[in-house]
């Protein structure tokens, strides 16, 4: 495993670090049970927020630049809030937000200009698309992120398109994860159906996956070696879907008191945030028990190892919730879950 396993945050849409209110929010989605049910629910009521966001970050450039936007500001308005909203639309309003924090004029200007040339169709992903990185205009901020991203202990981290024409066998090897996931775990096949619209890979080094709030909906991971593909989306597919799930979810919670104290991590190296030892742990609590499942029903898949990995990281990443985690009310009980998993 990669020194560094992901790239996450804590949401970056909203600017306040206020916890949101939210009408449909229920005590039941505070969990790391995977369900078909939360995850539809969580999303719509996410899509709201996007939309109410995007209102407001729009009213507050049109009124700055003393332009009239009434088409797009319609087209939000009419957000379809049952269809997965592509991770472009996500971008777009977080480069819009990007510029106008920066007072940066031609930017917000061009951030405009882009999501007014969307087409409608291009505002939702009904489908789940595999590509490489680099191929659509608004990663060009993500990617410059990214790759200026500082890590201790890693000399730089490396993002490089495929340039690859052929992309089947990566396709046929996604295909096949999400239809062995669908047969033992039909509620985390579910969930990443509901939140994962476009799989983006990369050829580099020092990262092994990553997604980022502003780009709701993508993941990019590491692009394996053909042969290794399959057994790298059964774990990264549940991994990078849940450090999505648990974003969403920390939009209308923040979980933590204390999300930027530094402690040990699971996973890394290196002491991490708090917010990020729980994202750890929440996502090695799903990798754990889908493997499980998996290594159960297809023992010929030879998981035990990886298995056995994710039991003991997410017993240490827990090891270090349990006596340092200062929690909201949703935060204990997203907490009392991952305790209750702790024997399985």
């Amino acid at each position: 495993m990669s020194m560094v396993s992901n790239y996450s945050s804590v949401p970056m849409i909203a600017s306040s670090g206020q916890p949101l209110s939210a009408s449909e929010k229920v005590d039941h989605w505070f969990t790391c049970e995977p369900s078909a049910q939360t995850a539809a629910a969580l999303a719509k009521t996410w899509r709201q927020f996007w939309q109410k966001q995007s209102k407001m970050a729009l009213e507050a450039a049109a009124e700055g630049m003393n332009q009239s936007i009434d088409g797009i500001l319609k087209r939000v308005d009419q957000l379809d809030l049952h269809r997965r909203l592509s991770p472009r639309m996500v971008a777009r309003l977080a480069a819009l937000m990007d510029a106008m924090s920066n007072e940066d004029g031609y930017g917000a200007y061009d951030s405009l200009q882009a999501w007014i040339s969307d087409k409608p169709e291009q505002w939702y992903l009904d489908e789940c698309l595999l590509e490489s990185v680099a191929t659509q205009d608004w990663e060009g901020p993500l990617l410059r992120e990214i790759r200026g991203t500082q890590v201790a202990g890693v000399a730089g981290l490396e993002v490089f398109p495929l340039l690859e024409e052929d992309l089947s066998p990566y396709r046929a090897a996604l295909k096949q994860a999400l239809d062995l996931i669908q047969q033992v775990d039909p509620d985390m096949h579910s969930e990443i159906q509901t939140h994962v619209g476009m799989v983006k890979l990369f050829n580099g080094r020092g990262i092994e996956g990553l997604s980022t709030p502003k780009a709701f909906g993508a993941i990019w991971l590491n692009a394996p070696g053909h042969e290794k593909a399959l057994a790298w989306f059964l774990e990264h597919l549940v991994h990078e879907c849940s450090h999505l799930h648990l974003n969403a979810m920390m939009a209308f919670d923040p979980l933590l008191k204390n999300p930027n104290e530094i402690n040990r991590s699971p996973i890394r190296p290196d002491p991490r945030p708090m917010f990020q030892v729980l994202h750890a742990t929440f996502v090695l609590s799903r990798n754990k028990r889908v493997h499980e499942r998996l290594h159960v029903q297809f023992p010929e898949l030879h998981l035990g190892e990886a298995l056995q990995e994710f039991k003991t990281q997410y017993a240490a990443g827990l090891a270090v919730l349990k006596e340092f985690m200062k929690p909201t009310n949703g935060g204990q009980k997203l907490l009392d879950s991952l305790m209750s998993q702790a024997g399985d």
